[in-house]
């Protein structure tokens, strides 16, 4: 049993890994045939400088999206074969969130959103990592939350964790699609989150965040309700002598 246990897991990695390759060579095809076909399509004849500069502009933001996806995947790279090992200091999740709010205000008053923060709490971890976490989420808030909605983060702590709650009131999640958000290169409309600009990493890298932090990223959503992403920190307490 334990040998036939080991054979599914090692079935389940390799079958993770292949398809990983094969999503990493499908979402760089895109970008690299759209920067092909426009280059192509501006040398096929001569033309002024302003198309020969809407061009590169356009080529700007693929080669942008192109390497922001390569960072992103050398980070789960790097985490997954123990290469990053996060920073132990105090960190207070309230001002954190606070400084994104800064960052992401002028975002949200054009959709006309609200961001409201309720609680505080401190945790140990590498404020770095835990300030793309929260960014990653938070903005995949705001990219989900209709306009004249409020998107909220809700901070508690208990006697053996700390609980970071991020709810938007978006359309919701149907249940099939819960297992898998977490996954790489995993969206519900590939379509519509490509065209935003999304890699469809960052969930992805939230969990691994967490994991390097002994913590668990959590969803919970259902069509017409609100979408809650969760961060669950431990708290060990000083063993008394």
């Amino acid at each position: 049993a334990s040998f036939n246990a080991m054979l599914a897991r090692l079935d389940d990695a390799f079958m993770r890994l292949s398809n990983f390759s094969a999503d990493i060579a499908h979402e760089l095809r895109t970008p690299l045939s759209n920067l092909m076909t426009q280059t192509e399509v501006v040398l096929a004849q001569p033309r002024d400088s302003e198309a020969y500069q809407e061009t590169l502009y356009a080529n700007l933001d693929d080669c942008k999206r192109m390497a922001r996806m390569i960072d992103d995947m050398l980070f789960l790279a790097k985490a997954d074969n123990g290469l990053i090992v996060p920073e132990q200091q105090p960190v207070a999740l309230d001002v954190e969130v606070e400084k994104l709010f800064e960052y992401y205000r002028l975002l949200a008053d054009e959709r006309g959103i609200s961001l409201q923060l309720h609680g505080h709490a401190a945790v140990r971890g590498d404020v770095l990592m835990l300030h793309r976490a929260l960014s990653n989420l938070l903005s995949n808030a705001l990219r989900h939350c209709p306009s004249g909605k409020t998107v909220s983060l809700f901070i508690e702590q208990a006697p053996n964790e700390v609980s970071l709650r991020v709810s938007n009131p978006g359309a919701g999640i149907e249940a099939q699609h819960l297992p898998y958000l977490f996954d790489r290169f995993y969206r519900i409309d590939s379509s519509r989150t490509r065209s935003q600009g999304s890699t469809g990493l960052g969930l992805a890298i939230v969990h691994s965040i967490m994991t390097l932090h002994q913590g668990s990223a959590q969803v919970q959503s259902r069509p017409g309700a609100m979408t809650i992403f969760s961060l669950v920190f431990p708290v060990t307490h000083p063993e008394r002598h």
